[in-house]
């Protein structure tokens, strides 16, 4: 969404070339036509499930420059191969192949590239010799400052390495160079949130060249529709996205375990499992594994649930967190997530410190103890979802990158006659 939301900024001041990417769905699209008519009804819902989550919508499709087929192999492994190993090599000949063909095909006749991490290395350097300017939006912390978070988390906890931790850890140093490479070719870099802008300058980028822009919450609704809570009535917890160790899944594994609520409380995990079962099973009481469902679910179960839970260990931003926000659900989070700047502890939501299951299971308690005040955040957390929308995201954009590029000595103001490629694997 925040690759879309730049295109159409630039778009509105009428300086996008086109916004070049991978998979587009559309209902003309072939993929989506070939599922339909080939698959057994179960096996295409699991598809179309996924081909909605690729649906541009903030732009026409003239507008559009797709490159689809090594994006559908990756998919396709990564949600239906047991094997990660076989979409992790999918992805990185998509990510190569993708900067190639943007650095051989549409740099012409442009005057700005706006490129995302791992897939700018021949575009930048290409666009370097023609005197492009470059800007390099960097939607995560550091990978050095996380695969150093990881490897305490599986030294502290032996069983969360996997099978597959040889293979990432041999690829991992290559892959490093090469977004440092990204970041020392950008003339101006944009990061989502300012704990990545941080992660990066500690990690060596030049604090100079990188603006923080906050990622922004979805149309909020209108009101809070959901009654006072019957105390008589389990406390709704909800998690949304992958459990994983960047997320903190193991943490809420144990605090959930530890929390001891009985039928109290019930925790609902929507989206895919990637903690080993070891570390999964047995369930504990109350816990339910719901998988991953289309935006509107989620944002239907955001309305019904008491509080949304986001122990992140390590987040660039985690919208999950205004999409929470725009349908009013409070969550609780971590200062190691980008979006932790717009929580306010004890008004919208409650911040706990990350890598802790004891606060964590404390957090869950309060909630369970103080269902009305739990209650009274759902205002402030709708507030400020409405107070951050993505009309005032993309107006910040512009106006960073334009005052960032024009100290790189680059003037510019963004219209017709200053043509950008945006380009999104």
């Amino acid at each position: 969404m925040d690759a879309q939301q730049a295109a159409r900024a630039f778009h509105e001041r009428g300086a996008l070339a086109a916004f070049v990417t991978g998979l587009v769905v559309d209902d003309r699209n072939i993929g989506r036509r070939l599922s339909a008519a080939c698959l057994p009804a179960s096996l295409n819902r699991r598809v179309e499930r996924e081909l909605r989550r690729r649906a541009i919508t903030e732009l026409s499709p003239d507008l559009i420059v797709s490159y689809p087929w090594l994006e559908i192999l990756r998919t396709t492994l990564s949600r239906f191969s047991a094997n990660p190993i076989w979409a992790d090599i999918a992805w990185d000949l998509l990510s190569h192949n993708f900067d190639r063909t943007v650095a051989r095909r549409h740099l012409d006749g442009i005057q700005v590239v706006h490129g995302f991490e791992y897939t700018a290395r021949y575009t930048f350097e290409r666009a370097k010799d023609e005197g492009i300017a470059r800007v390099l939006a960097m939607p995560s912390t550091d990978s050095k400052e996380f695969e150093d978070i990881k490897s305490r988390e599986e030294f502290r906890f032996p069983e969360l390495r996997t099978k597959h931790h040889d293979y990432f850890v041999r690829r991992f140093a290559k892959r490093y160079e090469r977004r440092k490479a990204e970041i020392a070719l950008a003339d101006l870099i944009v990061a989502n949130s300012e704990v990545t802008k941080r992660s990066h300058v500690r990690a060596g980028a030049d604090s100079a060249k990188v603006i923080s822009v906050p990622l922004a919450a979805p149309p909020a609704i209108n009101g809070i529709a959901r009654p006072r809570p019957d105390p008589n009535n389990a406390l709704s917890v909800v998690w949304a996205g992958s459990m994983i160790i960047r997320k903190g899944g193991h943490y809420f594994i144990d605090a959930w375990r530890a929390l001891r609520a009985g039928s109290r409380a019930r925790a609902r995990i929507y989206g895919s499992i990637g903690l080993p079962d070891r570390v999964l099973r047995p369930l504990p009481e109350g816990l339910e594994l719901m998988g991953a469902v289309p935006r509107e679910d989620l944002f239907a179960a955001f309305e019904r649930a008491d509080v949304l839970a986001f122990p992140t260990l390590a987040d660039g931003f985690g919208m999950v967190v205004t999409e929470a926000f725009s349908r009013g659900l409070p969550v609780i989070t971590t200062y190691k997530a980008g979006a932790s700047d717009l929580v306010v502890h004890g008004r919208n939501g409650l911040i706990v410190p990350s890598a802790d299951s004891r606060a964590l299971t404390e957090a869950l308690q309060w909630c369970l103890d103080n269902r009305e005040a739990l209650y009274q955040m759902r205002f402030a957390a709708l507030e400020t979802a409405r107070r951050w929308q993505w009309p005032d995201y993309r107006r910040m954009l512009i106006a960073k990158i334009t005052e960032g590029l024009r100290q790189a000595g680059y003037p510019t103001d963004f219209g017709p006659e200053n043509r950008v490629w945006g380009a999104s694997a």
